[in-house]
């Protein structure tokens, strides 16, 4: 079992999801031979946090991880589960902060390496543990294996010369013939553009150029190697590869740059997976989220469920069956950061919309209470994928009936986290690392 995360690769970016250049060709190899979830979403658009939903199948208001807390003692992950039923695991990520151990990544991994953000430095190390997993096949045919790959190269960085800075000349693939950006900066930059209202469409063609550049350096020299490992070795047949992301990137599509707001370049992820019994060419359109993964893992290898977890088995879909949802939700209250909107989308009528407000927490955690502020902005994703056209006022009553399941959710989550954080440790940031994380963004 593989499961590999391509860190801020939006599926809107992505070959497969009808994306026009082509930035993801060993991913959309893998879509061909396996099955795609058209619809799947991230419930925080935050590595941290949403690395921890995938693992769990919790809401990240239930296992709790913030910038100075680590997950709830009592959530269980995915890494325990499949430890416990005999597997090898080990994990490989390329970001020293969000994916630092202390916040609980690296439960039910016998091995947990950090790495750097070029995937060209860290998988020597990803392929030397898998062939050794083949050689373990060899000798005893039950052997069974978990490895987790996470990798960064999409990501924007700090004081690099570009925005979503590769290598060149990877980094130059997609750049206009001939014109010079005349800019630099890396995500410093970025916010710049973003708060100053001075970005230009030639500005957004070249941010683009650059991002799409890292989506493919990682493809290629991630993913992609990962692929060719699994088929040289003679792993490829009868191991399970699933490929996802924690969130996409915003473009100024709705005026920022990064990622926060809920908008579907930021929330909506690629879903792949192949292996035994997964359809080959099979698109799945139901509603999916990452708090799914890990119950729809654990159900792929017939193994029992995550205790506690809220997320659901959708294995069934792939042979035509079994439940699907009609809503999935993204979190935009952040402990110790300013809020951004938070979102429902749902299947209403017959057809997808999307309903978006800002949400307001007050009161001690484990007894908050949930409000909105504003009226939100509604869209009909069907007929405006791009989410140009807010139908709030011409719809109030179904907006008002996404606003109370949005808020009806965080009542639950509230009530569902109470038993799970009471053991939680505080875990405060050294002044490096809160330097680190300002340079990218992330302080409000």
């Amino acid at each position: 079992m593989v499961l590999v995360s391509l860190d801020a690769v939006g599926a809107g970016h992505v070959g497969a999801y009808g994306y026009e250049r082509d930035t993801t060709p060993h991913l959309d190899a893998i879509a061909d031979a396996g099955t795609l979830f058209e619809a799947a979403f991230t419930q925080q658009p935050w590595t941290l946090s949403s690395h921890l939903t995938m693992a769990t199948g919790l809401d990240p208001a239930v296992h709790g991880a913030s910038r100075e807390r680590a997950a709830a003692p009592g959530a269980a992950t995915l890494s325990e589960m499949l430890q416990a039923e005999g597997f090898a695991t080990a994990a490989f990520a390329a970001e020293r902060v969000w994916m630092h151990p202390r916040y609980g990544h690296d439960r039910g991994f016998e091995r947990y390496e950090l790495g750097g953000s070029d995937a060209r430095k860290n998988t020597p190390a990803i392929v030397a543990w898998l062939a050794g997993q083949a050689r373990e096949l060899a000798r005893d045919p039950e052997h069974r294996f978990f490895l987790f790959a996470h990798f960064y190269d999409a990501h924007s960085d700090a004081k690099t010369p570009v925005p979503y800075f590769v290598p060149p000349p990877a980094r130059d693939r997609y750049l206009p013939e001939g014109e010079p950006w005349g800019r630099r900066g890396g995500t410093g930059l970025l916010l710049q553009l973003r708060r100053s209202g001075t970005a230009t469409p030639r500005d957004r063609d070249f941010i683009r150029a650059y991002y799409d550049a890292g989506v493919r350096y990682v493809d290629e020299h991630g993913l992609g190697v990962i692929s060719t490992a699994l088929r040289e070795l003679g792993l490829e047949r009868d191991t399970l590869l699933v490929v996802t992301s924690d969130h996409g990137e915003e473009i100024l599509e709705h005026g920022y740059v990064l990622h926060g707001q809920p908008y579907d370049e930021t929330i909506r992820v690629p879903l792949v997976l192949r292996g035994p019994g997964i359809p080959a060419g099979l698109r799945i359109g139901h509603l999916a989220g990452l708090v799914d993964l890990a119950p729809t893992i654990l159900g792929l290898l017939r193994l029992p469920p995550l205790p506690g977890a809220q997320g659901m088995d959708l294995s069934s879909l792939m042979r035509g069956a079994g439940a699907v949802r009609d809503a999935v939700f993204t979190d935009g209250v952040y402990e110790g950061e300013r809020g951004w909107g938070s979102s429902v989308v749902a299947d209403v009528e017959g057809r997808r919309w999307s309903y978006i407000v800002r949400v307001r927490a007050t009161g001690e955690r484990g007894r908050r209470r949930f409000a909105v502020e504003g009226e939100g902005e509604l869209y009909d994703l069907q007929r405006d994928p791009q989410q140009q056209s807010d139908l709030q006022a011409e719809r109030p009553q179904l907006a008002g009936q996404l606003r109370d399941r949005l808020l009806a959710w965080y009542r639950a989550n509230e009530l569902r986290a109470q038993s799970l954080a009471a053991a939680r440790e505080h875990l405060p940031l050294g002044p490096a690392e809160a330097e680190h994380l300002r340079v990218l963004g992330y302080a409000q």
